[in-house]
């Protein structure tokens, strides 16, 4: 499901997908199809920083809400509030859905 009304500030814990790359990203062309969570902003780079949280709990890279909205689809917002991430625990590894389920009969 994609979200298509994004808050001018994206909250912290949400989950992006890298859905496209062209020439002013070249390098994120390997990484199309990668899902991300949204990190803590840090006041030192303001609200307009997001940190990309890779599926191992890491900080990875930074982007800004523009290219969010131009190269990221938006699958899951999050509902967290504290937008610093003061007293919250650091972010967890993400868990993949298991491409082994059975299928329902």
């Amino acid at each position: 499901m994609r979200i298509t009304r994004i808050p001018k500030v994206i909250p912290p814990r949400s989950r992006v997908r890298l859905v496209r790359a062209d020439k002013r990203t070249p390098a994120w062309k390997k990484d199309v199809g990668r899902e991300f969570r949204v990190g803590y902003y840090k006041r030192r780079d303001g609200l307009d920083c997001i940190w990309q949280v890779n599926e191992n709990a890491e900080y990875e890279q930074t982007t800004d809400h523009a290219a969010l909205r131009e190269y990221f689809e938006v699958e899951k917002l999050s509902k967290e509030t504290n937008l610093f991430g003061q007293g919250k625990r650091q972010l967890q590894k993400l868990r993949t859905q298991s491409r082994s389920r059975p299928l329902r009969a």
